[in-house]
Protein backbone atom coordinates (compact mmCIF):
# COMPACT_ATOMS: atom_id res chain seq x y z
CA UNK A 1 0.00 0.00 0.00
CA UNK A 2 2.78 2.33 0.91
CA UNK A 3 4.55 1.82 -2.39
CA UNK A 4 1.34 2.35 -4.32
CA UNK A 5 0.64 5.57 -2.41
CA UNK A 6 4.14 6.78 -3.15
CA UNK A 7 3.71 5.99 -6.78
CA UNK A 8 0.34 7.74 -6.81
CA UNK A 9 1.88 10.80 -5.18
CA UNK A 10 4.71 10.70 -7.68
CA UNK A 11 2.26 10.59 -10.53
CA UNK A 12 0.28 13.49 -9.02
CA UNK A 13 3.37 15.74 -8.80
CA UNK A 14 3.80 18.39 -11.47
CA UNK A 15 6.81 17.42 -13.56
CA UNK A 16 9.63 19.90 -13.94
CA UNK A 17 9.25 21.85 -17.23
CA UNK A 18 12.42 23.61 -18.41
CA UNK A 19 10.46 25.59 -21.00
CA UNK A 20 8.04 26.91 -18.38
CA UNK A 21 10.90 27.85 -16.05
CA UNK A 22 12.64 29.67 -18.86
CA UNK A 23 9.44 31.58 -19.71
CA UNK A 24 8.87 32.53 -16.08
CA UNK A 25 12.48 33.64 -15.78
CA UNK A 26 12.21 35.79 -18.91
CA UNK A 27 8.96 37.31 -17.64
CA UNK A 28 10.54 38.06 -14.25
CA UNK A 29 13.52 39.61 -16.01
CA UNK A 30 11.27 41.84 -18.12
CA UNK A 31 9.23 42.91 -15.10
CA UNK A 32 12.33 43.74 -13.03
CA UNK A 33 13.79 45.67 -15.95
CA UNK A 34 10.52 47.57 -16.41
CA UNK A 35 10.48 48.49 -12.70
CA UNK A 36 14.07 49.74 -12.79
CA UNK A 37 13.49 51.67 -16.02
CA UNK A 38 10.31 53.18 -14.59
CA UNK A 39 12.28 54.28 -11.52
CA UNK A 40 14.82 56.03 -13.74
CA UNK A 41 11.97 57.68 -15.68
CA UNK A 42 10.60 58.83 -12.34
CA UNK A 43 13.95 60.45 -11.58
CA UNK A 44 13.93 62.08 -15.03
CA UNK A 45 10.42 63.41 -14.35
CA UNK A 46 11.42 64.76 -10.93
CA UNK A 47 14.51 66.58 -12.21
CA UNK A 48 12.64 68.11 -15.14
CA UNK A 49 9.72 69.16 -12.97
CA UNK A 50 12.04 70.82 -10.45
CA UNK A 51 13.76 72.63 -13.32
CA UNK A 52 10.42 73.88 -14.71
CA UNK A 53 9.28 75.08 -11.29
CA UNK A 54 12.56 76.77 -10.35
CA UNK A 55 12.96 78.59 -13.69
CA UNK A 56 9.37 79.76 -14.27
CA UNK A 57 10.37 83.36 -13.46
CA UNK A 58 13.41 83.47 -15.75
CA UNK A 59 12.92 86.68 -17.81
CA UNK A 60 13.32 85.01 -21.23
CA UNK A 61 10.46 82.64 -20.35
CA UNK A 62 8.22 85.55 -19.41
CA UNK A 63 9.15 87.73 -22.39
CA UNK A 64 10.23 85.43 -25.23
CA UNK A 65 13.07 86.52 -27.54
CA UNK A 66 14.64 85.31 -30.77
CA UNK A 67 13.56 81.97 -32.21
CA UNK A 68 11.36 81.24 -29.18
CA UNK A 69 9.31 84.37 -29.85
CA UNK A 70 9.18 83.56 -33.57
CA UNK A 71 7.96 80.01 -32.94
CA UNK A 72 5.37 81.11 -30.38
CA UNK A 73 3.98 83.94 -32.54
CA UNK A 74 3.83 81.58 -35.53
CA UNK A 75 1.97 79.04 -33.37
CA UNK A 76 -0.51 81.72 -32.26
CA UNK A 77 -1.25 82.57 -35.91
CA UNK A 78 -1.74 78.89 -36.72
CA UNK A 79 -4.04 78.32 -33.74
CA UNK A 80 -6.05 81.38 -34.81
CA UNK A 81 -6.87 79.62 -38.07
CA UNK A 82 -3.87 80.12 -40.39
CA UNK A 83 -3.09 76.40 -40.58
CA UNK A 84 -2.05 76.40 -44.25
CA UNK A 85 -0.01 79.61 -44.32
CA UNK A 86 0.78 81.90 -47.22
CA UNK A 87 4.54 81.36 -47.82
CA UNK A 88 6.92 78.48 -48.35
CA UNK A 89 8.50 77.30 -45.11
CA UNK A 90 11.75 79.07 -44.26
CA UNK A 91 12.10 77.47 -40.83
CA UNK A 92 11.33 73.87 -39.84
CA UNK A 93 7.54 73.86 -39.35
CA UNK A 94 6.73 70.92 -37.08
CA UNK A 95 7.55 72.62 -33.76
CA UNK A 96 5.31 75.68 -34.36
CA UNK A 97 2.47 73.35 -35.39
CA UNK A 98 3.11 71.24 -32.29
CA UNK A 99 2.86 74.41 -30.18
CA UNK A 100 -0.26 75.47 -32.09
CA UNK A 101 -2.05 72.24 -31.18
CA UNK A 102 -1.18 72.75 -27.50
CA UNK A 103 -2.31 76.38 -27.64
CA UNK A 104 -5.57 75.47 -29.40
CA UNK A 105 -6.36 72.86 -26.75
CA UNK A 106 -5.01 74.41 -23.55
CA UNK A 107 -4.44 78.09 -24.33
CA UNK A 108 -1.19 80.08 -24.72
CA UNK A 109 0.52 78.89 -21.55
CA UNK A 110 4.33 78.78 -21.59
CA UNK A 111 4.36 76.67 -18.43
CA UNK A 112 2.03 74.06 -19.91
CA UNK A 113 4.16 73.82 -23.05
CA UNK A 114 7.23 73.25 -20.87
CA UNK A 115 5.41 70.52 -18.91
CA UNK A 116 4.45 68.72 -22.13
CA UNK A 117 8.05 68.98 -23.37
CA UNK A 118 9.18 67.63 -20.01
CA UNK A 119 6.95 64.57 -20.54
CA UNK A 120 8.44 64.09 -24.02
CA UNK A 121 11.87 64.16 -22.38
CA UNK A 122 10.83 61.43 -19.92
CA UNK A 123 9.47 59.35 -22.82
CA UNK A 124 12.81 59.79 -24.59
CA UNK A 125 14.59 58.44 -21.49
CA UNK A 126 12.39 55.32 -21.59
CA UNK A 127 12.99 54.83 -25.32
CA UNK A 128 16.77 55.18 -25.05
CA UNK A 129 16.67 52.65 -22.20
CA UNK A 130 14.80 50.14 -24.39
CA UNK A 131 17.15 50.79 -27.30
CA UNK A 132 20.27 50.32 -25.15
CA UNK A 133 18.97 46.99 -23.92
CA UNK A 134 18.19 45.75 -27.44
CA UNK A 135 21.52 46.98 -28.80
CA UNK A 136 23.76 45.72 -26.00
CA UNK A 137 22.42 44.43 -22.67
CA UNK A 138 20.06 45.07 -19.77
CA UNK A 139 22.75 46.92 -17.82
CA UNK A 140 23.65 49.11 -20.78
CA UNK A 141 19.97 49.95 -21.30
CA UNK A 142 19.57 51.06 -17.69
CA UNK A 143 22.78 53.08 -17.72
CA UNK A 144 21.72 54.69 -21.04
CA UNK A 145 18.41 55.74 -19.51
CA UNK A 146 20.13 57.05 -16.37
CA UNK A 147 22.66 59.04 -18.39
CA UNK A 148 19.95 60.79 -20.40
CA UNK A 149 17.70 61.22 -17.35
CA UNK A 150 20.29 63.29 -15.48
CA UNK A 151 22.02 64.89 -18.50
CA UNK A 152 21.74 68.65 -17.78
CA UNK A 153 21.58 69.84 -21.41
CA UNK A 154 18.65 67.46 -22.02
CA UNK A 155 16.89 68.79 -18.91
CA UNK A 156 17.58 72.36 -20.05
CA UNK A 157 16.34 71.89 -23.63
CA UNK A 158 13.18 70.19 -22.36
CA UNK A 159 12.46 73.34 -20.34
CA UNK A 160 12.81 76.13 -22.92
CA UNK A 161 10.69 77.13 -25.91
CA UNK A 162 12.87 75.53 -28.57
CA UNK A 163 12.47 72.60 -30.93
CA UNK A 164 15.37 70.67 -29.36
CA UNK A 165 13.02 68.85 -26.96
CA UNK A 166 10.72 67.63 -29.74
CA UNK A 167 13.73 66.72 -31.91
CA UNK A 168 15.28 64.66 -29.09
CA UNK A 169 12.07 62.72 -28.57
CA UNK A 170 11.67 62.00 -32.30
CA UNK A 171 15.32 60.91 -32.53
CA UNK A 172 14.75 58.48 -29.66
CA UNK A 173 11.68 57.11 -31.48
CA UNK A 174 13.73 56.69 -34.68
CA UNK A 175 16.59 54.89 -32.91
CA UNK A 176 14.14 52.60 -31.08
CA UNK A 177 12.30 51.79 -34.32
CA UNK A 178 15.57 50.90 -36.09
CA UNK A 179 16.78 48.74 -33.18
CA UNK A 180 13.51 46.78 -33.09
CA UNK A 181 13.44 46.54 -36.88
CA UNK A 182 16.87 44.92 -36.81
CA UNK A 183 15.91 42.34 -34.20
CA UNK A 184 12.30 41.59 -35.19
CA UNK A 185 12.12 42.67 -38.85
CA UNK A 186 8.45 43.61 -38.72
CA UNK A 187 6.84 45.98 -41.17
CA UNK A 188 5.37 48.20 -38.48
CA UNK A 189 8.86 49.11 -37.27
CA UNK A 190 9.90 50.03 -40.82
CA UNK A 191 6.83 52.27 -41.13
CA UNK A 192 7.53 53.79 -37.71
CA UNK A 193 11.14 54.48 -38.74
CA UNK A 194 9.91 56.27 -41.88
CA UNK A 195 7.27 58.32 -40.07
CA UNK A 196 9.61 59.31 -37.21
CA UNK A 197 12.37 60.29 -39.64
CA UNK A 198 9.88 62.32 -41.68
CA UNK A 199 8.77 64.18 -38.55
CA UNK A 200 12.39 64.66 -37.53
CA UNK A 201 13.19 66.16 -40.95
CA UNK A 202 10.41 68.70 -40.30
CA UNK A 203 12.06 69.55 -36.98
CA UNK A 204 15.79 69.31 -37.74
CA UNK A 205 16.36 69.72 -41.47
CA UNK A 206 19.86 68.21 -41.44
CA UNK A 207 18.36 64.81 -40.58
CA UNK A 208 17.39 64.70 -44.27
CA UNK A 209 20.91 63.27 -44.70
CA UNK A 210 19.64 60.07 -43.08
CA UNK A 211 16.92 59.35 -45.64
CA UNK A 212 19.18 57.22 -47.92
CA UNK A 213 21.10 55.60 -45.03
CA UNK A 214 18.25 53.58 -43.58
CA UNK A 215 17.18 51.91 -46.88
CA UNK A 216 20.84 51.05 -47.56
CA UNK A 217 21.10 49.56 -44.07
CA UNK A 218 17.90 47.54 -44.54
CA UNK A 219 19.19 46.23 -47.86
CA UNK A 220 22.65 45.22 -46.62
CA UNK A 221 22.34 45.01 -42.83
CA UNK A 222 19.10 43.07 -42.24
CA UNK A 223 19.39 39.29 -42.22
CA UNK A 224 16.32 38.46 -44.30
CA UNK A 225 15.34 37.31 -47.77
CA UNK A 226 15.78 39.79 -50.58
CA UNK A 227 12.02 40.08 -51.07
CA UNK A 228 11.44 40.74 -47.38
CA UNK A 229 14.17 43.42 -47.32
CA UNK A 230 12.64 45.26 -50.26
CA UNK A 231 9.25 45.02 -48.57
CA UNK A 232 10.72 46.64 -45.46
CA UNK A 233 12.30 49.37 -47.60
CA UNK A 234 8.90 49.99 -49.22
CA UNK A 235 7.27 50.29 -45.80
CA UNK A 236 9.97 52.75 -44.66
CA UNK A 237 9.58 54.87 -47.82
CA UNK A 238 5.79 54.91 -47.44
CA UNK A 239 6.09 56.08 -43.84
CA UNK A 240 8.56 58.80 -44.84
CA UNK A 241 6.48 59.90 -47.85
CA UNK A 242 3.36 60.09 -45.71
CA UNK A 243 4.99 62.98 -43.84
CA UNK A 244 7.23 64.83 -46.32
CA UNK A 245 5.23 64.64 -49.57
CA UNK A 246 2.32 66.78 -48.27
CA UNK A 247 4.85 69.40 -47.08
CA UNK A 248 6.60 69.40 -50.46
CA UNK A 249 3.23 69.76 -52.22
CA UNK A 250 2.26 72.63 -49.91
CA UNK A 251 5.53 74.44 -50.63
CA UNK A 252 4.98 73.90 -54.35
CA UNK A 253 1.45 75.30 -54.16
CA UNK A 254 2.68 78.49 -52.49
CA UNK A 255 6.08 79.01 -54.09
CA UNK A 256 5.96 76.99 -57.31
CA UNK A 257 8.87 74.82 -56.14
CA UNK A 258 8.89 71.40 -54.50
CA UNK A 259 10.85 71.09 -51.28
CA UNK A 260 10.34 68.42 -48.62
CA UNK A 261 11.54 70.77 -45.87
CA UNK A 262 12.57 74.44 -45.92
CA UNK A 263 14.60 76.91 -48.00
CA UNK A 264 16.98 77.94 -45.20
CA UNK A 265 19.99 75.77 -46.09
CA UNK A 266 21.76 78.35 -48.29
CA UNK A 267 21.81 81.27 -45.81
CA UNK A 268 22.76 78.95 -42.94
CA UNK A 269 25.58 77.41 -44.97
CA UNK A 270 26.89 80.89 -45.79
CA UNK A 271 26.75 81.94 -42.12
CA UNK A 272 28.85 78.91 -41.20
CA UNK A 273 31.38 79.11 -44.05
CA UNK A 274 31.93 82.69 -45.27
CA UNK A 275 35.31 84.41 -45.09
CA UNK A 276 34.50 85.96 -41.68
CA UNK A 277 32.84 82.86 -40.22
CA UNK A 278 33.94 81.86 -36.72
CA UNK A 279 32.00 78.61 -36.40
CA UNK A 280 29.10 80.04 -34.38
CA UNK A 281 25.98 81.91 -35.47
CA UNK A 282 26.35 85.51 -36.67
CA UNK A 283 23.34 87.04 -38.51
CA UNK A 284 23.63 88.30 -42.08
CA UNK A 285 22.83 91.79 -40.74
CA UNK A 286 24.15 92.80 -37.32
CA UNK A 287 21.37 93.00 -34.74
CA UNK A 288 18.93 91.01 -36.90
CA UNK A 289 19.04 87.69 -35.04
CA UNK A 290 15.28 87.08 -35.11
CA UNK A 291 13.33 84.88 -37.57
CA UNK A 292 11.38 87.99 -38.66
CA UNK A 293 14.60 89.52 -40.01
CA UNK A 294 16.50 86.40 -41.10
CA UNK A 295 14.30 85.53 -44.08
CA UNK A 296 13.76 89.14 -45.15
CA UNK A 297 17.49 89.95 -44.95
CA UNK A 298 18.49 86.83 -46.91
CA UNK A 299 15.99 87.68 -49.67
CA UNK A 300 16.70 91.42 -49.77
CA UNK A 301 20.49 91.10 -49.91
CA UNK A 302 20.36 88.35 -52.55
CA UNK A 303 17.96 90.31 -54.76
CA UNK A 304 20.06 93.48 -54.42
CA UNK A 305 23.11 91.55 -55.59
CA UNK A 306 21.36 89.80 -58.50
CA UNK A 307 19.18 92.75 -59.51
CA UNK A 308 15.82 90.95 -59.75
CA UNK A 309 13.22 89.18 -57.67
CA UNK A 310 14.19 85.67 -56.60
CA UNK A 311 12.18 82.64 -55.57
CA UNK A 312 12.86 80.98 -52.23
CA UNK A 313 14.95 78.26 -53.88
CA UNK A 314 16.94 80.85 -55.84
CA UNK A 315 17.67 82.79 -52.64
CA UNK A 316 18.97 79.62 -51.00
CA UNK A 317 21.06 78.77 -54.07
CA UNK A 318 22.50 82.30 -54.15
CA UNK A 319 23.86 82.03 -50.62
CA UNK A 320 25.09 78.49 -51.15
CA UNK A 321 26.98 79.55 -54.29
CA UNK A 322 28.40 82.61 -52.56
CA UNK A 323 29.67 80.45 -49.70
CA UNK A 324 31.46 78.08 -52.08
CA UNK A 325 32.88 81.04 -54.02
CA UNK A 326 34.38 82.50 -50.83
CA UNK A 327 35.66 79.04 -49.88
CA UNK A 328 37.52 78.80 -53.20
CA UNK A 329 39.09 82.21 -52.53
CA UNK A 330 40.72 80.96 -49.33
CA UNK A 331 40.66 77.13 -49.21
CA UNK A 332 43.33 77.00 -46.51
CA UNK A 333 41.32 79.19 -44.18
CA UNK A 334 38.19 77.10 -44.84
CA UNK A 335 40.04 73.89 -43.92
CA UNK A 336 41.23 75.54 -40.70
CA UNK A 337 37.63 76.55 -40.01
CA UNK A 338 36.47 72.94 -40.54
CA UNK A 339 39.08 71.69 -38.07
CA UNK A 340 38.06 74.35 -35.55
CA UNK A 341 34.36 73.48 -35.92
CA UNK A 342 35.17 69.80 -35.46
CA UNK A 343 36.83 70.62 -32.14
CA UNK A 344 33.78 72.74 -31.27
CA UNK A 345 31.39 69.84 -31.88
CA UNK A 346 33.33 67.63 -29.45
CA UNK A 347 33.78 70.37 -26.86
CA UNK A 348 32.12 70.29 -23.43
CA UNK A 349 30.65 73.79 -23.84
CA UNK A 350 26.97 74.19 -24.76
CA UNK A 351 27.07 77.14 -27.13
CA UNK A 352 24.10 79.40 -26.27
CA UNK A 353 21.70 80.92 -28.73
CA UNK A 354 19.58 83.63 -27.09
CA UNK A 355 19.43 81.71 -23.81
CA UNK A 356 22.21 79.87 -22.00
CA UNK A 357 22.09 76.77 -19.85
CA UNK A 358 24.80 78.34 -17.70
CA UNK A 359 22.60 81.35 -16.93
CA UNK A 360 19.58 79.12 -16.22
CA UNK A 361 21.86 77.22 -13.86
CA UNK A 362 21.71 80.23 -11.53
CA UNK A 363 18.00 79.42 -11.03
CA UNK A 364 17.86 75.61 -11.30
CA UNK A 365 19.25 72.93 -8.99
CA UNK A 366 19.07 70.12 -11.63
CA UNK A 367 21.20 72.20 -14.00
CA UNK A 368 23.91 72.41 -11.33
CA UNK A 369 24.69 68.83 -12.36
CA UNK A 370 26.32 70.32 -15.46
CA UNK A 371 29.38 71.03 -13.31
CA UNK A 372 30.13 67.27 -13.18
CA UNK A 373 28.06 65.66 -15.97
CA UNK A 374 28.33 67.26 -19.38
CA UNK A 375 29.35 66.53 -22.97
CA UNK A 376 33.02 66.66 -21.99
CA UNK A 377 32.42 63.49 -19.91
CA UNK A 378 29.80 61.86 -22.14
CA UNK A 379 31.92 62.06 -25.28
CA UNK A 380 35.06 60.31 -23.92
CA UNK A 381 32.88 57.52 -22.52
CA UNK A 382 31.15 57.29 -25.90
CA UNK A 383 34.47 57.06 -27.72
CA UNK A 384 35.56 54.24 -25.44
CA UNK A 385 32.19 52.56 -25.98
CA UNK A 386 32.70 52.69 -29.74
CA UNK A 387 36.11 51.03 -29.29
CA UNK A 388 34.88 48.44 -26.78
CA UNK A 389 31.97 47.34 -29.00
CA UNK A 390 33.86 47.38 -32.29
CA UNK A 391 33.57 43.58 -32.55
CA UNK A 392 29.84 44.05 -33.20
CA UNK A 393 30.36 46.50 -36.06
CA UNK A 394 28.24 44.44 -38.47
CA UNK A 395 25.27 44.92 -36.16
CA UNK A 396 26.05 48.53 -35.24
CA UNK A 397 27.16 50.15 -38.48
CA UNK A 398 23.87 52.01 -39.01
CA UNK A 399 24.42 53.74 -35.67
CA UNK A 400 27.99 54.63 -36.69
CA UNK A 401 26.63 56.23 -39.88
CA UNK A 402 23.88 58.14 -38.03
CA UNK A 403 26.45 59.52 -35.58
CA UNK A 404 29.11 60.43 -38.15
CA UNK A 405 26.67 62.02 -40.59
CA UNK A 406 25.11 64.16 -37.84
CA UNK A 407 28.57 65.32 -36.72
CA UNK A 408 29.36 66.21 -40.35
CA UNK A 409 26.04 68.06 -40.72
CA UNK A 410 26.77 70.22 -37.67
CA UNK A 411 30.37 70.91 -38.74
CA UNK A 412 29.32 71.95 -42.25
CA UNK A 413 27.05 74.70 -40.93
CA UNK A 414 27.60 76.38 -37.56
CA UNK A 415 27.69 75.30 -33.94
CA UNK A 416 24.98 75.80 -31.36
CA UNK A 417 24.45 73.62 -28.32
CA UNK A 418 20.95 72.66 -29.40
CA UNK A 419 22.21 71.74 -32.89
CA UNK A 420 24.84 69.49 -31.30
CA UNK A 421 22.31 67.82 -28.98
CA UNK A 422 21.39 64.96 -31.41
CA UNK A 423 25.08 63.96 -31.38
CA UNK A 424 24.89 63.65 -27.58
CA UNK A 425 21.74 61.50 -27.79
CA UNK A 426 23.36 59.17 -30.35
CA UNK A 427 26.46 58.92 -28.14
CA UNK A 428 24.47 57.91 -25.03
CA UNK A 429 24.11 54.13 -25.72
CA UNK A 430 27.80 53.90 -26.62
CA UNK A 431 28.79 55.90 -23.53
CA UNK A 432 26.69 53.52 -21.43
CA UNK A 433 28.32 50.53 -23.12
CA UNK A 434 31.73 52.06 -22.41
CA UNK A 435 30.88 52.64 -18.74
CA UNK A 436 29.57 49.07 -18.27
CA UNK A 437 32.63 47.67 -20.06
CA UNK A 438 34.97 49.61 -17.75
CA UNK A 439 33.10 48.36 -14.68
CA UNK A 440 33.38 44.74 -15.87
CA UNK A 441 37.09 45.09 -16.58
CA UNK A 442 37.64 46.56 -13.11
CA UNK A 443 35.75 43.69 -11.49
CA UNK A 444 37.82 41.16 -13.43
CA UNK A 445 41.04 43.12 -12.75
CA UNK A 446 42.03 43.31 -16.41
CA UNK A 447 44.70 45.88 -15.68
CA UNK A 448 46.32 45.96 -19.12
CA UNK A 449 43.07 46.70 -20.93
CA UNK A 450 42.10 49.17 -18.19
CA UNK A 451 45.36 51.00 -18.87
CA UNK A 452 44.48 51.23 -22.58
CA UNK A 453 41.01 52.51 -21.68
CA UNK A 454 42.52 55.10 -19.33
CA UNK A 455 44.76 56.43 -22.11
CA UNK A 456 41.79 56.76 -24.49
CA UNK A 457 39.64 58.41 -21.84
CA UNK A 458 42.29 60.86 -20.67
CA UNK A 459 43.31 61.94 -24.19
CA UNK A 460 39.72 62.35 -25.37
CA UNK A 461 38.78 64.15 -22.13
CA UNK A 462 41.61 66.64 -22.68
CA UNK A 463 40.49 67.30 -26.26
CA UNK A 464 36.84 67.64 -25.23
CA UNK A 465 37.48 69.98 -22.31
CA UNK A 466 39.96 72.52 -23.65
CA UNK A 467 38.59 76.04 -24.04
CA UNK A 468 37.80 76.81 -27.69
CA UNK A 469 35.17 79.55 -27.31
CA UNK A 470 35.11 83.10 -25.99
CA UNK A 471 32.94 81.84 -23.16
CA UNK A 472 32.85 85.15 -21.29
CA UNK A 473 31.52 86.95 -24.35
CA UNK A 474 28.84 84.32 -24.98
CA UNK A 475 27.86 84.31 -21.30
CA UNK A 476 27.63 88.09 -21.29
CA UNK A 477 25.35 88.02 -24.36
CA UNK A 478 23.02 85.62 -22.55
CA UNK A 479 22.84 87.86 -19.49
CA UNK A 480 22.21 90.80 -21.81
CA UNK A 481 19.28 88.96 -23.44
CA UNK A 482 17.91 88.19 -19.98
CA UNK A 483 18.13 91.90 -19.13
CA UNK A 484 16.41 92.90 -22.38
CA UNK A 485 13.59 90.43 -21.69
CA UNK A 486 13.12 91.66 -18.11
CA UNK A 487 13.05 95.28 -19.28
CA UNK A 488 10.50 94.52 -22.00
CA UNK A 489 8.36 92.72 -19.42
CA UNK A 490 8.37 95.87 -17.28
CA UNK A 491 10.71 94.60 -14.56
CA UNK A 492 13.25 97.37 -14.99
CA UNK A 493 15.21 96.82 -11.73
CA UNK A 494 15.88 93.18 -12.71
CA UNK A 495 16.62 94.21 -16.30
CA UNK A 496 19.16 96.83 -15.21
CA UNK A 497 20.77 94.39 -12.75
CA UNK A 498 21.18 91.70 -15.44
CA UNK A 499 22.50 94.18 -18.01
CA UNK A 500 25.07 95.41 -15.50
CA UNK A 501 26.04 91.78 -14.89
CA UNK A 502 26.48 91.29 -18.64
CA UNK A 503 28.84 94.27 -18.84
CA UNK A 504 30.76 93.11 -15.77
CA UNK A 505 31.15 89.70 -17.44
CA UNK A 506 32.49 91.23 -20.68
CA UNK A 507 33.20 95.00 -20.47
CA UNK A 508 34.12 95.21 -24.18
CA UNK A 509 30.54 94.42 -25.28
CA UNK A 510 29.21 97.61 -26.85
CA UNK A 511 25.72 96.15 -27.26
CA UNK A 512 25.51 95.69 -23.51
CA UNK A 513 25.96 99.41 -22.94
CA UNK A 514 23.36 100.21 -25.63
CA UNK A 515 20.74 98.00 -24.01
CA UNK A 516 21.58 99.24 -20.51
CA UNK A 517 21.13 102.78 -21.83
CA UNK A 518 17.71 101.85 -23.21
CA UNK A 519 16.73 100.36 -19.86
CA UNK A 520 17.79 103.56 -18.09
CA UNK A 521 15.74 105.59 -20.57
CA UNK A 522 12.70 103.43 -19.82
CA UNK A 523 13.43 103.97 -16.12
CA UNK A 524 13.55 107.78 -16.66
CA UNK A 525 17.25 108.10 -15.92
CA UNK A 526 18.50 109.91 -19.06
CA UNK A 527 21.79 111.03 -17.49
CA UNK A 528 22.88 107.44 -16.86
CA UNK A 529 21.51 106.42 -20.26
CA UNK A 530 23.66 109.07 -21.98
CA UNK A 531 26.79 107.75 -20.27
CA UNK A 532 25.98 104.20 -21.45
CA UNK A 533 25.40 105.31 -25.06
CA UNK A 534 28.70 107.25 -25.00
CA UNK A 535 30.54 104.16 -23.73
CA UNK A 536 28.97 102.10 -26.50
CA UNK A 537 30.15 104.51 -29.20
CA UNK A 538 33.67 104.54 -27.74
CA UNK A 539 33.76 100.74 -28.04
CA UNK A 540 32.17 100.64 -31.50
CA UNK A 541 31.68 103.95 -33.38
CA UNK A 542 29.90 102.11 -36.23
CA UNK A 543 26.83 101.24 -34.13
CA UNK A 544 23.66 102.17 -35.99
CA UNK A 545 21.00 104.23 -34.22
CA UNK A 546 23.00 105.02 -31.10
CA UNK A 547 23.59 108.68 -32.01
CA UNK A 548 19.81 109.17 -32.13
CA UNK A 549 19.34 107.52 -28.73
CA UNK A 550 22.20 109.55 -27.24
CA UNK A 551 20.61 112.71 -28.62
CA UNK A 552 17.30 111.81 -26.97
CA UNK A 553 19.09 111.15 -23.65
CA UNK A 554 20.87 114.53 -23.86
CA UNK A 555 17.60 116.27 -24.73
CA UNK A 556 15.78 114.79 -21.73
CA UNK A 557 18.74 115.80 -19.55
CA UNK A 558 18.37 119.41 -20.70
CA UNK A 559 21.64 119.39 -22.72
CA UNK A 560 20.27 120.81 -25.99
CA UNK A 561 23.55 121.67 -27.81
CA UNK A 562 24.85 118.15 -27.26
CA UNK A 563 21.47 116.71 -28.31
CA UNK A 564 21.51 118.73 -31.58
CA UNK A 565 25.04 117.50 -32.34
CA UNK A 566 23.99 113.84 -31.91
CA UNK A 567 20.86 114.27 -34.05
CA UNK A 568 23.01 115.78 -36.79
CA UNK A 569 25.37 112.81 -36.60
CA UNK A 570 22.40 110.46 -36.81
CA UNK A 571 21.24 112.22 -40.00
CA UNK A 572 24.76 112.06 -41.45
CA UNK A 573 24.53 108.28 -41.17
CA UNK A 574 20.89 108.05 -42.33
CA UNK A 575 19.46 111.22 -43.95
CA UNK A 576 15.96 109.65 -43.94
CA UNK A 577 15.84 109.24 -40.15
CA UNK A 578 12.46 110.84 -39.41
CA UNK A 579 12.92 110.81 -35.63
CA UNK A 580 16.18 112.75 -35.88
CA UNK A 581 14.61 115.25 -38.33
CA UNK A 582 11.64 115.87 -36.02
CA UNK A 583 13.95 116.28 -33.04
CA UNK A 584 16.10 118.89 -34.84
CA UNK A 585 13.01 120.85 -35.93
CA UNK A 586 11.76 120.70 -32.38
CA UNK A 587 14.99 122.07 -30.86
CA UNK A 588 15.74 124.79 -33.43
Amino acid sequence: MVSRRKRANAVGQTPSNPESSSTNSALTDRVSYAILLASICGLAFFLRLVNVLQTHEVPTLIELLGDAKGYFNWAIRISDGDWYGSETFYQAPLYPYFLAVLIAVFGPSITLIRVVQMLLGVAGVALIGLSGRKLFSKNVGLVSALMLAVYPPAIYYDGIIQKASLATFLLCVLVTACVHLQSEMRRRYAILAGVSLGLLVLTRENSLLWTPLIPIWILFGIDETKRQRWTLIGCFVCGLALIVVPIAARNASLGGEWSPTTFQAGPNFYIGNNLQASGIYVPLVAGHETPMHERADAQRLAEQEVGRELSSREVSQFWMSLAWEETRQAPGRWLQLMVAKTFMVFNRYEVPDVESMYVFRDYSFPLQLSRIWHFGILCPLGIWGLIATRGDWRRLWLHYLLLLSMIAAVVLFFILGRYRNPVAVLFVPFAAAGAVDLYQRLREQQWRSIGAAAVVLVLSAILCNITVYEEQSLQASSYMNMGIAASKAGDLPTGIRLLKKAIAEFPEMAEGYVNLGRAYMMNRQPGRAAQCFQNALILDPRLVGVHLQLGEAFELSGMQPQAIEQYQRALAVDPTDSRALKALNRLR
